[in-house]
């Protein structure tokens, strides 16, 4: 079924086609285009609508990643030798943050472990204080980063994201087929990003999309980074034989029951506007023209995460990568269709399920 590809994002880069005098493009800076809008409006009416029709007389889940692997607690701690220039606003050296952390399946609906699919990472922190990015505006104290288990998206603009789930939706397995012919990149990625894994706490993840670091410049210019997360362990277990259908979780619970984990949290600095886009998430950044630079550690402590009341609080958790402070912007068309799109999937789930919103504080305890 072509709907167990995705949540993503597609399009070749492409600057000033047609034009003999389009400006050099600066590292940061954004390209929004004029119809922006009224796609992002599109993106919400279609995944509301599909959405409500799906979970009909039942009790709405995520529009994608309904599949959860865990939600662990942990702690974000950033190191102590962070070169001076990346320390700007949560990354500030020595500082730590309590965090929830979710793992999951990509696909829209509850799909076995085995399946192949993109996998999901969102982390949460809590206690963080500085100037908020106004919009989605639901949350004071927390900044959030999300990620999947491979550096490129299968749509690179919201237009690209909009035109596949209308296909997937509304025109069925030709018009999917069709999407991809026109974009060879975004097959490829997403036959790449499509994976079976052992074990989450041994994937390693990538914000695909970009976030600034610092304030703009006022030629217009920012420093770009993406960011990465692995594990600290170098270790790769191999696929059970018999795989139950919950096998991830499995997993990662046999792991924590017996001690702690820890995972690396690296950042990629943008070195060229052209080869290193803002505004497509098809393009994976170089590692060898900017190689990641690991900021932070995360600990993950040993615990029991399966409880059902700790998996109801999870289900509540709202993630949004614009839940967070303005010198960590997201940046290009993607994140700020996530902006918008985002936040009325999770009213409209939150409404369903009778939830009042509100913001965790990282303490909670089950």
């Amino acid at each position: 079924m072509t709907r167990l590809l995705l949540f993503g994002i597609s399009t070749v880069f492409m600057v000033g086609i047609g034009c003999t005098h389009s400006p050099a493009l600066k590292l940061g800076q954004e390209q929004v285009p004029d119809d922006e809008r009224q796609t992002v409006e599109n993106i919400k009416t279609l995944l509301s609508t599909q959405l409500a029709k799906q979970y009909e007389g039942q009790e709405f889940l995520r529009d994608t990643h309904p599949k959860s692997n865990g939600c662990v607690k942990a702690r974000f701690i950033v190191d102590e030798d962070i070169p001076e220039q990346y320390q700007v606003g949560v990354f500030q050296k020595g500082r730590f943050y309590p965090a929830w952390m979710r793992f999951s399946n990509s696909a829209p609906e509850v799909t076995p472990d085995k399946d192949k699919d993109f996998r999901g990472l969102a982390i949460k922190l809590f206690g963080v204080e500085g100037e908020r990015l106004p919009i989605p505006g639901d949350e004071q104290h927390t900044q959030d980063f999300l990620f999947i288990a491979f550096p490129g998206f299968f749509a690179g603009t919201p237009k690209d994201f909009f035109e596949f789930f209308d296909g997937e939706f509304n025109g069925g397995t030709f018009a999917t087929a069709g999407y991809f012919a026109k974009r060879p990149r975004a097959l490829k990625n997403t036959l790449k990003g499509r994976q079976q894994f052992a074990n989450p706490l041994e994937i390693t993840w990538f914000s695909v999309a970009p976030f600034q670091l610092g304030q703009s410049n006022p030629d217009g210019s920012a420093v770009a980074v993406k960011y990465k997360v692995k594990s600290c362990i170098e270790r790769q277990s191999p696929l059970p034989e018999n795989p139950t259908d919950d096998y991830l979780e499995e997993a990662m619970a046999k792991d924590l029951a017996q001690g702690d984990w820890c995972l690396e949290f690296l950042i990629q600095v943008q070195k060229d506007p052209e080869t290193m886009p803002i505004e497509d998430t098809l393009a994976i950044w170089d590692e060898n023209e900017s190689p990641f630079i690991k900021i932070a550690t995360i600990d993950v402590p040993r615990q029991t995460f399966t409880s059902d009341a700790q998996k109801l609080f999870c289900e509540d958790l709202s993630f949004n990568p614009w839940h967070g402070l303005t010198v960590h912007k997201p940046l290009g068309g993607i994140n700020r269709a996530r902006r918008d799109e985002m936040k009325a999937i999770s009213d409209l789930r939150l409404k369903q399920r009778g939830i009042p919103r509100t913001e965790p504080t990282g303490m909670e305890t089950f």
